[in-house]
């Protein structure tokens, strides 16, 4: 089935205008960094676990403590780090393991000071998560 349209092209009254460096791909981005300080809730919920730490027990604390430090990213900028909240929750699982097996065999406060690359997010800059 063939279609012809001889009419003159309209554009709808709502469209925007826009140049063409609004249209380019994005490369590169900024990284989302967590830092541990050394008052972080982290260290605090691995310190309050009872018995000997293993990495089962640190691993279920960091996982319980994920929703928090996203809340805490999100509320504590009043909105407007709401993609940096929503990264946070998708990347941090895949450092649980690294942390929670540094607390077992070096000890929870080998954590202070620490840096993780948690990812690297297009268009954005780079922010630390310091908790």
């Amino acid at each position: 089935m063939e279609m012809c349209y001889n009419e003159a092209l309209v554009m709808p009254s709502n469209y925007v205008v826009m140049d063409s460096n609004e249209m380019e791909y994005l490369e590169g981005g900024g990284t989302l960094t967590l830092a541990i300080s050394n008052k972080s809730m982290i260290i605090a919920m691995l310190s309050a676990v009872g018995g000997a730490l293993t990495v089962a027990k640190a691993t279920a604390v960091l996982s319980a403590a994920t929703t928090a430090i996203s809340t805490a990213i999100f509320l504590g900028s009043a909105g407007t780090l709401t993609l940096y909240a929503g990264a946070f929750l998708l990347a941090f699982e895949s450092v649980i393991p690294v942390i929670a097996g540094a607390a077992v065999k070096y000890g929870i406060d080998s954590l202070k000071g620490k840096t993780f690359d948690l990812v690297s997010i297009p268009g954005v800059p780079n922010f630390t998560v310091s908790i």
